[in-house]
């Protein structure tokens, strides 16, 4: 007998007419041995069909399994047609007189209770060996238990288990299965034959009819098989009849596809089609990666501009850290270096990339020829991510930003600092030998020039006396980074303390500044006084200074400082601030910032200093305030060179008190800088400290093994 139909022709089709051959029997017509269907008639009339199935699910009135049943029965016996009225099913002598164990058989066939009807079978032909289940139902249960082997086989990855179970199954690779044939399309991916998952997919779109499952179809392939295939699939879409498909959103994937290619590569171009599909989408959805891709896109093409408003897009759509990315980069391609640093910073700890940037960002910010003048807390906020980063790059260029503005001794350190991070840095160990041949330390700049004599021309040169340097970057030096807007200085590595020979100049500066912060303190002393006797009582009573006048909130931002209350202070002030006089706001931003330190918020102490302009006077006080608070926090901290940074840039502002000279000296020992940290405790013990600076000496000597004193 042979077994005809569409099944078989799925099988050879799909599987490949080897696989059904050995599951039949090679070259014979010999049908499976587990349910022979009967010969069709030769006289071409209908076939001998079991519709026993058939005829209880009419009976039950389960149209949806009629429908199925019909159709598994037309897919086994071409030939075969349902009867035209199906009430015919439940008549007749069968529904006469049905079998109660066959009625119940079918009744646990159709609550899914397989096991059971397999179990009630045997227990049937054991008391009775003549009697036998119907042919349907056998069929019927091996259909649903080949299903469940080849469905488990698929979720657990067992792929060419599918593909065996789908071989001594072919009935099952049918429409009416559409989830098994995916799931052998998908086998024949993961075992690397995508032409056979194409043939699959090639077979559901020309043979059902479902338009959801159509559609579904093509997304499965859109995940498995390569884009030309998927493409070629699309003509098989149905333009026409009752149900026709609307494969638009393929169109569409496809298209985005491309230009998310391109988006990657600038000799890669896309189509104007695809980039007014990608832009259409954009327009139709609040989704973020069309967004992205388009920004990517214009970026990576020359269009930074347009890139710039994509990106603002997709961080208004929450696309996160990738969009802050293409901001920050398209913001500097502007050359709008000084927005990129201050928008980079705050994105910097979201992902690595966003780290990357930033130091990039920092980095061409501080390269620029010449350089600009940078604010304090730019540089004040680039100095630690360089530090904990240990980034060489930026770290040479402070070194190159300190030399360009005359800031010899800042110079060197800094470029200590990046031969530390990446010794083989030849442009920072040039930037070393420049800054101590400036200084005239004759050792340091001997031993540059030992190391790098035979690496570098230019060190050699200049221990030779050729070509001399100028006061700037020498142009021989390669920039670090893109171009960049700059500013101030930041004496950011320690310097060695000297206090016997500070010139006449500096040390007028500093009782200068000393002078500066009697009258400072004073001054805020008598404001608090002045607040709290104006105010009397009603000072501690919470109140919201909205609504207050300028002069109002800033007399009650001193009363509550004077009570020490520096959040609420911090209300106050804001008020002062949006309703106030020019001389009110400068007053209340001075305010502010004192109050966000008293609470050691040095960041928003420092942003609030910049709220109003302030005077000189001020600006040193709050500036060493901060840098106070700052080296301390970083030395809590055990983050040593930060706290050098620190110290050395609050000493080019003020003089250093004692007390932070010993965390300066303790500092230098921390990190190994033993000559530096005992020049400074020295320096203390000269002072009157001798007790705590003969404790760092002490310290020294036993890490040196020397003799303690």
């Amino acid at each position: 007998m042979r077994l005809v139909g569409s099944a078989i022709t799925i099988a050879v089709a799909i599987l490949g007419f080897a696989a059904i051959a050995q599951q039949t029997g090679s070259g014979t017509n010999q049908p499976p041995a587990q349910s022979p269907p009967p010969t069709p008639a030769a006289n071409g009339s209908q076939p001998q069909v079991d519709e026993s199935a058939l005829r209880y699910f009419a009976s039950q009135g389960d149209t949806r399994r009629v429908n199925a049943e019909i159709a598994r029965l037309r897919a086994l016996y071409p030939n075969w047609t349902p009867p035209s009225d199906l009430s015919q099913l439940s008549g007749g002598a069968a529904a006469a007189a049905p079998d109660p164990l066959i009625e119940r058989l079918w009744n646990l066939y159709r609550e899914d209770r397989i096991a059971e009807v397999r179990a009630a079978i045997a227990e049937r032909q054991t008391s009775d060996p003549n009697w036998k289940a119907p042919e349907e139902l056998v069929a019927a249960l091996e259909t649903v238990e080949a299903r469940r082997r080849l469905t488990n086989a698929s979720d657990t990855g067992q792929w060419r288990t599918v593909l065996q179970v789908a071989t001594e199954a072919p009935s099952l690779l049918t429409c009416v299965n559409v989830d098994v044939l995916w799931r052998v399309a998908e086998a024949f991916a993961r075992t690397d034959q995508p032409n056979r998952t194409r043939d699959v997919y090639t077979y559901l779109l020309q043979n059902c009819a479902n338009p959801g499952e159509r559609l579904a179809t093509l997304q499965k392939a859109l995940t498995l098989l390569p884009e030309q295939q998927v493409t070629a699939l699309l003509q098989f879409e149905r333009k026409t009849g009752e149900s026709p498909d609307d494969f638009s959103s393929i169109r569409d994937e496809l298209a985005r596809r491309r230009v998310e290619r391109a988006s990657l590569d600038s000799k890669m171009t896309a189509s104007a089609e695809d980039l007014t599909v990608v832009e259409r989408l954009i327009q139709n959805t609040n989704e973020s990666g069309p967004v992205l891709i388009l920004g990517w896109y214009n970026y990576h093409h020359g269009n930074p501009a347009r890139a710039l408003e994509l990106f603002k897009t997709a961080l208004d759509r929450n696309a996160g850290a990738k969009a802050a990315e293409g901001y920050a980069m398209s913001l500097r391609a502007l050359e709008r270096i000084s927005e990129a640093e201050a928008f980079a910073y705050e994105w910097r700890e979201r992902a690595p990339e966003n780290m990357k940037i930033y130091l990039d960002v920092a980095t061409a910010l501080l390269s620029q020829d010449p350089p600009p003048r940078l604010e304090p807390q730019v540089l004040t906020r680039i100095v630690p991510v360089v530090t904990a980063q240990r980034f060489s790059d930026a770290a040479q260029a402070l070194g190159w930003y300190s030399y360009n503005t005359q800031q010899i001794r800042t110079a060197r350190d800094w470029f200590r600092t990046a031969l530390s991070w990446k010794a083989d840095d030849e442009a920072s160990a040039y930037g070393l030998a420049l800054t101590t041949q400036r200084l005239n330390d004759r050792a340091g700049f001997n031993a540059v020039v030992a190391q790098w004599r035979s690496r570098s021309q230019r060190i050699a040169d200049l221990a030779d006396g050729i070509n001399p340097p100028s006061g700037r970057q020498p142009a021989a030096t390669p920039p670090i980074a893109a171009q960049a807007p700059m500013a101030q200085a930041v004496e950011s590595t320690p310097l060695p303390v000297q206090p016997r020979l500070v010139p006449r100049q500096a040390t007028v500066e500093q009782v200068e500044t000393e002078q500066t912060f009697s009258r400072t303190e004073d001054n805020v002393r008598r404001r608090q006084t002045q607040a709290r006797s104006a105010l009397g009582r009603s000072c501690a009573m919470t109140r919201n200074p909205a609504g207050l006048s300028g002069d109002s909130a800033l007399t009650r931002g001193w009363c509550l400082m004077e009570i020490n209350r520096p959040m609420e202070a911090v209300a106050a002030f804001d008020q002062a601030i949006a309703t106030g006089s020019s001389r009110t706001r400068e007053e209340a931003a001075y305010g502010k910032s004192l109050a966000y330190l008293r609470k050691n918020l040095t960041s928003e102490a420092a942003i609030a200093a910049a709220e109003a302009p302030q005077t000189r006077e001020r600006r040193v006080e709050l500036g060493a305030s901060i840098l106070t608070q700052r080296a301390l926090a970083a030395y809590r901290d055990g983050r040593y060179v930060e706290t050098l940074l620190a110290l050395s840039e609050r000493a080019r502002i003020v003089p250093e008190q004692n007390d932070l000279l010993l965390i300066r000296g303790w500092s230098y020992l921390k990190l190994g800088r033993y000559g530096d940290a005992e020049k400074v405790f020295r320096a203390v013990q000269q002072t009157g400290y001798s007790e705590e600076a003969a404790a760092g000496l002490n310290a020294i000597r036993e890490v040196t093994g020397q003799m303690r004193y």
